[in-house]
């Protein structure tokens, strides 16, 4: 059984919204890197998790017929990552982001020898 490019399309959106391109994930080797580096490696986590959100927001249109919305069609609406869409009475919100990157630890505050 061969996919076709439609089915194949969406596995890789269902991969990535996973979370396959997060950091612990079991991940894709980079095939054109030496050795075992990681495909996402280079990324930030914030850049990691914009993937991921984003993925799983085009997989929910994908799922309620948004495919001419996904690959940009003549006349098609555009899916935005911060407003919600609705396709045939049903609405799309876009997925939250989790990572929060973490403060700046405080500089110590100096004390007087005094």
């Amino acid at each position: 059984n061969q996919l076709t490019v439609p089915q194949v399309f969406r596995r890789c959106l269902q991969l990535l919204s996973a979370g396959i391109l997060l950091p612990g994930s079991a991940s894709i080797c980079d095939p054109c890197e030496p050795g075992f580096v990681k495909a996402h490696s280079f990324m930030c986590y914030e850049h990691q998790d914009e993937l991921a959100c984003g993925a799983q927001t085009l997989l929910r249109a994908l799922s309620h017929g948004g495919y001419k919305e996904i690959l940009g069609m003549k006349g098609a609406r555009k899916i935005t990552f911060d407003t919600a869409v609705m396709f045939d009475n049903i609405i799309v919100t876009p997925s939250k982001l989790a990572y929060e990157k973490p403060a700046e630890p405080a500089e110590p505050m100096e004390t007087n020898g005094s």
